[in-house]
């Protein structure tokens, strides 16, 4: 068992590097199918290794958060700034799980949902990252790129995606994109009906299944963003820039865009730009984890630009939103209708 617990330990940290052979890769699953205490050790070893890894985590958090308040010009909330509170819950560990480094910070909730996807003759495992409502978090990629995701949002990748030609992520809902440059594997995030292809640089992807666009923003260098081919209806964007893809029409195009206005949602703001209040009330379906019936006519036809302290209650937010004092709410148990007056 000694000699066994050695060469496991070897593996796991192979495995967490990306750099685990494919004949390793097989006995290293073995051993993990073969008995529990293998299992718990796998659990263990994990553990350690993003407590090792969070201090750089929280410091490039820090700083990557001064920079972008400092761009926009706003205060940095206080919420933000003095909690350190820090909650992690683990919704399943199936047969063998790879490794996600998570930080969480500022009464950010997430859990790890760990899957095993065997294909064909070879095992190939996935790691998959799920973000329940109401919660973000952060995750950070073997190569060293990190991402934010937003309230439901999931993320997918394999953890050996250095040893593939691509750095392939596979992402619905929302995230924030911080790229570790390498020339020689571009990094692809692929979202269903758009992909987005980059060698290193900061964007944000919006691309929830319930909502009729797509959109990319770009906060620095420069992405390429294609629907079906890189050589047929590809858009290259350029900072201040988005792309938006039409679900519908699946029709893709470019417009100047104040990126970081999209990015807002990782500094403790909602943020719109000529929303309808209708698709605002979706938003806030997924950041309180509830659910709103919007029965009021005049709301369908009125849209909303500004921020909002994502801090507030959701009563708060409603009340914030109704700056006319136009509507009726009303709650029962987890549902929101709302009315005309």
């Amino acid at each position: 068992m000694k000699e066994n617990n050695e060469e496991f330990d070897k593996w796991m940290m192979d495995y967490m590097t990306g750099s685990l052979s494919g004949e390793d890769m097989q006995k290293f699953h073995t051993l993990l199918r073969s008995d529990i205490h293998y299992r718990k050790r796998f659990k263990d070893l994990s553990a350690i290794h993003a407590k090792l890894l969070i201090p750089h985590f929280v410091a490039e958090e820090a700083d990557n958060y001064e920079k972008l308040l400092r761009r926009i010009n706003l205060e940095k909330s206080t919420s933000l700034r003095n909690s350190s509170s820090h909650r992690i819950t683990w919704k399943s560990i199936r047969r063998i799980a790879a490794v996600i480094v998570l930080l969480i910070t500022s009464s950010i909730a997430c859990y790890y949902v760990w899957d095993d996807v065997w294909r064909t003759s070879q095992d190939v495992v996935l790691c998959q990252m799920e973000v329940p409502l109401g919660s973000q978090t952060k995750v950070v990629l073997p190569d060293g790129s990190v991402v934010c995701l937003n309230s439901g949002s999931v993320l997918k990748y394999d953890p050996s995606f250095m040893k593939n030609k691509n750095r392939d992520v596979y992402l619905t809902g929302e995230g924030y994109f911080e790229v570790q440059k390498n020339q020689h594997k571009p990094f692809i995030v692929h979202t269903g009906d758009l992909n987005v292809k980059v060698l290193g640089t900061v964007f944000n992807v919006r691309a929830y299944t319930d909502e009729s666009n797509v959109e990319i923003a770009l906060v620095k260098g420069r992405v390429n963003v294609f629907s079906q081919s890189e050589t047929i209806g590809n858009v290259v964007l350029n900072p201040n820039q988005r792309a938006v893809y039409d679900k519908k029409s699946r029709s893709l195009f470019s417009e100047d865009t104040d990126a970081e206005v999209a990015a807002l949602w990782i500094t403790g703001r909602l943020s719109f730009i000529n929303t309808s209040l209708v698709d605002i009330m979706k938003e806030l379906e997924r950041h309180y984890n509830v659910r709103i019936i919007v029965e009021s006519e005049h709301m369908k036809t009125e849209i909303f630009s500004g921020s909002i302290n994502s801090k507030l209650s959701l009563e708060e937010m409603l009340d914030y939103l109704d700056v006319d004092n136009k509507y009726v709410w009303t709650r029962k148990d987890n549902v929101i209708t709302i009315t005309d007056k």
